[in-house]
């Protein structure tokens, strides 16, 4: 049995040797990107009490590595949660606002960003040759989506601010009811 699990391990090792000996710099760039993408989600995430601390900060340096080791698995959704959890943190137990529009939509615009580069990570083989304009395209595509997003979002807290009370409660209920058909629509289509 010690032997099977040497071998096992030793082979696993050359697979690792090989991957680093073959991998090039383009896959590696993206993969970069995701790990810069979660550690600057983890930053805007927690509250900076939490973040004074070394453990916190070795703790959400490894949980920003892992997408950018891992982007096929389910560690880029670990990472994303992980950023949930210390913005509920901060609102809930430190007090911090939730109504900081600036805050808010960096975070979702590096969430997204570490996402989608994921994805493109999890596609990539090591060896591949990547173009330069792919990762632009990829990178200007996703700036658009984010950009998109942020001026719906901001416009629509801003009627929200305007609309409080019973107008407030349908426009939510019309709302729920248009992602849902929207939704449906798309699981149709697909």
């Amino acid at each position: 049995m010690f032997e099977e699990l040497q071998e096992y391990f030793s082979g696993r090792i050359g697979h690792a040797r090989d991957l680093v000996e073959r991998a090039s710099a383009g896959p590696l760039l993206v993969r970069a990107g995701v790990a810069v993408f979660a550690a600057l989600s983890m930053v805007l995430a927690f509250p900076s009490e939490v973040l004074r601390s070394v453990a916190a900060i070795g703790i959400a340096g490894v949980v920003a590595l892992l997408p950018a080791a891992f982007p096929r698995t389910r560690m880029v959704g670990l990472a994303v949660f992980a950023c949930v959890f210390g913005w509920l943190a901060g609102t809930l137990v430190y007090g911090e606002p939730v109504d900081d529009v600036v805050r808010l939509v960096t975070l979702s615009t590096t969430l997204y960003l570490m996402h989608s580069l994921a994805a493109l990570a999890a596609v990539l083989p090591y060896d591949a040759v990547l173009s330069p304009g792919v990762l632009v395209g990829w990178l200007l595509r996703a700036g658009g989506i984010v950009a998109a997003s942020a001026i719906v979002s901001v416009a629509l807290l801003l009627v929200v601010k305007l609309t409080v009370g019973p107008v407030f409660l349908v426009a939510s209920l019309v709302g729920v009811v248009a992602a849902g058909a929207l939704a449906y629509l798309i699981a149709r289509r697909a």
